[in-house]
This record gives structure tokens, sequence and C-alpha cells, in this order.
């Protein structure tokens, strides 16, 4: 069996990165890895399919980011504590609380994450029927022992709803990197669709100007076809299929984003809601401000995602449509052309607006906003 590795971090950095912890430290690294064991056949699916490797790790990932994000976020809160306190045996017992609440959570990700690569294996499979007769098994490399955090001297003064804010901003900026991914991703399957209305409308304008001869004949075959299309009437039925192939996996990864950046914005409202009503947020009249136009700003962005996920939808029905009258077209036989006969009805889906990305940027110039004036509120503090 073969490993296939689908995530492979240092948890430890990532979290002295995301956190910068004042009063704590995670000198050890703490790696953390997703594995396949795959047979032959899977393993060359993987490799030919990026969509299909995308998918599960994606899973995969959805479940390591709950893992580290949630760590984020408590290991600012307990940083904030630790720092505002002089006690040793009440710093111990903060940093022996950290320790408990992460190791609760690596056990969960252990079956978590396995479970989640798995079901996306599982979920795939039902997509092509050859994948059901592979061997896979997924697996949770995580020492949960090797979590190693030790006071420091303290060193400033901390409070939790600031701590969370900065939280948050870690997290938006992640998203906010994940979604101009989407945005591309979705530009090109603008282009590519504009290809297939094209090509398609360059083929049903030859068929028109044919249509009584082709209708009504009785030969049928590529000779024939190419008499009265002309010779390049095969290699555009060609190119508008694999334009049409690769269309769909473009508007199915957007899909697959958007639907997870959606969900994980829906959360980080939540979180601000409650952070609003924390005293230290309540009293800062400019960090309240701030908050509100990134609430804003985020439920702004969400409803841009969902305009975009109709249109996938959208573009969804029209390449199934598309699919089906190629189809029809590689026949070579003109009176089971039903889609050209009828004549198809060819309109431009756009997936991906300036609007769009112009909600992600205003969600990050706020979110750095509100950072700035957090950490000028903290100086002023210490």
């Amino acid at each position: 069996m073969a490993k296939v590795v689908l995530i492979e971090n240092d948890i430890a950095r990532y979290l002295r990165d995301k956190c910068k912890p004042k009063g704590l430290k995670l000198d050890k690294p703490l790696i953390c890895k997703v594995l396949l064991d795959v047979d032959s056949d899977a393993y060359k699916a993987l490799d030919d399919d990026p969509l299909l490797l995308a998918k599960v790790t994606e899973a995969a990932s959805k479940e390591y980011y709950d893992l580290v994000n949630g760590m984020v976020i408590k290991l600012r809160q307990v940083d904030a504590l630790y720092v505002k306190t002089n006690s040793k045996s009440d710093r111990a017992k903060l940093v022996e609380a950290y320790e408990g609440f992460a190791r609760k959570q690596f056990m969960q990700f252990a079956k978590d994450g396995k479970k989640a690569a798995e079901k996306a294996w599982a979920e795939v499979s039902m997509i092509k029927a050859e994948y059901r007769t592979y061997r896979i098994k997924a697996g949770v490399d995580l020492a949960i022992d090797g979590l190693n955090v030790v006071g420091g001297v303290a060193s400033a003064v901390g409070t939790g709803g600031f701590a969370l804010i900065v939280g948050l901003y870690g997290i938006i900026k992640t998203l906010i990197g994940m979604a101009m991914k989407i945005y591309k991703l979705a530009i090109e399957a603008d282009k590519m669709q504009k290809r297939v209305t094209k090509n398609l409308a360059k083929i049903q304008k030859s068929f028109d100007k044919k249509k009584k001869e082709l209708s009504g004949a009785k030969d049928s075959g590529k000779a024939f076809v190419n008499s009265l299309l002309g010779a390049d009437f095969l290699p555009t039925v060609s190119s508008v299929k694999s334009d049409n192939e690769q269309y769909k996996n473009k508007i199915q990864g957007v899909d697959v984003g958007a639907h997870k950046i959606a969900q994980k914005l829906n959360q980080v409202l939540k979180e601000m809601d409650k952070i609003s009503k924390m005293p230290d947020v309540k009293s800062s009249k400019k960090v309240s401000a701030l908050l509100s136009k990134l609430q804003k700003s985020t439920a702004k962005l969400i409803g841009k995602i969902i305009d975009m996920q109709g249109q996938v939808q959208k573009g969804t029905a029209f390449q199934k449509q598309t699919a089906v009258a190629i189809a029809e077209l590689e026949t070579l036989q003109p009176k089971k052309w039903k889609y050209i006969q009828k004549g198809m009805v060819l309109t431009d889906i756009v997936l991906a607006g300036g609007d769009f990305s112009k909600a992600g940027e205003t969600l990050l110039a706020v979110g750095t906003a509100i950072v700035t004036e957090v950490d000028k509120e903290l100086l002023e503090k210490v």
C-alpha cells in the first residue's frame, strides 16, 4: 500500500505564528500528518485527477483547521490571562488547563480527520464505480504527548475580547486568501464557458445553414457530415468537449470552496456577536464601531458567495445540457441531434464579478484596522 500525504504541518509553529503569545511558549515541533494508505489503482486515480485529491484533502483540511483555529482562540485567551496573573501556582494551572484542552482536541481530531477523509472518498466513489473497488485507509499521525507548553515571563497585559478579535483576524485572513483563489478559479471557469458557448454557437450556425439537407438526409457518418459542415466540424466538437469537461471541474472547485468558506464565515459572525458583548470591547467605542463594520463586511462577503453559488447551479445545468448535446453530435447521425435540431439556447453564465473580490478586500481592510486599534488599546494598558 502506498502512502498519500494529505496534510503535514507543525501545529506548534502554526500556533506561535498566529498567536505570538507573550507569556506562554511552544518550543518543540508538533507535527500533524493526515495520510491515506491506498492500493496502486487508487494511487494512480489520485495522481491522474487533481480534483479528486483536492476533495479528499479539503475534507480532512476542514477538520484540521477547525482543530488549529480552536486552539489559536483558546491559546490567546489563556495567554491573556497568564500575562495578567502574578501567582506561579495560578499560571501553572493555566498551562495545565491548556494542555488538557489541546490533548482532548487532538484525540477528537484523530477520529474526525480520519472519518472526514474516508467519507470524502466514499462520496467520490458514488460518481465513478471503479473507485469503489480500490482499497484506501485514512489515518492521523499526531503525537498527543508531543505538546510542550511552558510559561515564560509575562510581559504585557491582555484582555479576553481583544485577544479573541486578533484570533478572528487570523482566521479571516486565511479565509480571504482562500476566497481570492476561488475568485481566480471562477474567472477561469467563465473564460472556459465562453469558449464552449462560442464554439457551440459556431456549430449551430453551420448546422442552420445546412439544416434541410442534414435533417432529411439518409446518410450519416464522418464523410457525410464533413461534406456539409466542413472539415473543422469534428475538431471543433472535440475541442468543445474538452473545454466543457474542464469547465465542469472548475465550477465544482468553486462550489466546494465557496460552500466551505461561507460556513466558516457564518461561524465567524456568531463569534463576533459574542465578542461584541464582552466588557473590554463594549467599553471601547472605536473597537466596537470597527467590530460592527467587520460584521457588516463579513455578511456582505457571505452574500456575494451565495450569489456565486447560485450562478454555479446555473453553470452546472448548462454543462450537463451541453454534454448531452456534444454526445449527440459525436454520433455523426444528424437525425439524432435533438438539441441542435431544436436550436441550442446558449447563454454565458458569469460566476465571478468584481464585487466579489472587492467584498473580500474590504473585509480584510476592516479586519486590519480593528487589529491596529486593538494593539493601540493594549499598549495603553501595559
